[in-house]
């Protein structure tokens, strides 16, 4: 089964989270679409020049996020590449704007965007037959994950073993992190440490609290993800359990 992969966001997805599911999905091909890798190089006959990065795709969120999709899903058809099987679309879902208090109704709201996005993308290539999706979304960051499998992740790392319990205990008292619920981070306008706090950040803090190595989103994220136990992960974060079911059903082997 042919999977395009549509994800926001930048290294974290390109080393962690493909490599995740292509772990736990191996009948699947999931084929990046989003984000790219750089790309450098030299133009030709510019000797001397700087290389140049490409880092289109990289880090889109937002209303980028949704052109950069549908720009590049009409590219796909226009060429007439071989057609996927399924579209799965991936984002962080972050946190409600202002003005949208329900945590529930901003992830419906942004599930229609891209709901939409599909549906224009439908209408301008009427030679195309739809297929089925996937929008699923790490509530607020992918660390939610990390959070939630901390014991066999993190508490395990060389990097931070002998620091994991004061981390865990500053993010707790001074971030109010719940570990049993980690996609309820930053919701709770009560703790104005933590309201609307990227959780990545809140981890990066934590680990500057005591000597030693500290957090690295691009690095240790993306290590941890492809290290993750999904049972773990489905047992604490409900949104990360909505995207592995829906993914579970529609890349078994009877729909093939």
């Amino acid at each position: 089964m042919i999977v395009w992969v549509f994800a926001g966001g930048g290294q974290s997805e390109i080393s962690g989270l493909l490599p995740y599911l292509r772990r736990e999905f191996p009948n699947c091909d999931f084929q990046r679409v989003i984000p790219v890798s750089n790309k450098e190089g030299i133009k030709p006959n510019k000797l001397g020049a700087k290389p140049k990065t490409d880092r289109a795709s990289q880090g889109l969120t937002g209303k980028s996020l949704l052109k950069e999709i549908e720009e590049r899903l009409n590219h796909k058809f226009r060429l007439n590449d071989p057609m996927c099987d399924l579209i799965l679309i991936f984002d962080d879902l972050d946190y409600p704007p202002q003005g949208i208090n329900d945590p529930n109704e901003f992830c419906q709201m942004k599930t229609q965007e891209f709901a939409d996005l599909l549906d224009r993308v439908w209408e301008n290539n009427p030679n195309i037959p739809p297929v089925n999706h996937i929008i699923g979304f790490a509530k607020p960051e992918l660390e939610s994950w990390v959070v939630a499998d901390w014991e066999q992740t993190l508490a395990k790392d060389p990097d931070f073993r002998d620091k994991c319990k004061a981390m865990q205990h500053w993010l707790v008292t001074d971030r109010q992190l719940s570990f049993r619920d980690p996609e309820d981070f930053g919701l709770n306008p009560k703790f104005p440490q933590s309201y609307h706090q990227k959780l990545s950040n809140a981890i990066i803090q934590a680990s500057e609290q005591k000597e030693g190595m500290r957090y690295s989103k691009q690095l240790h994220t993306a290590r941890f993800i492809r290290q993750l136990d999904s049972a773990i992960a489905q047992q604490k974060c409900p949104e990360f359990r909505k995207f592995f079911t829906s993914l579970s059903r529609l890349t078994s082997p009877s729909k093939s």
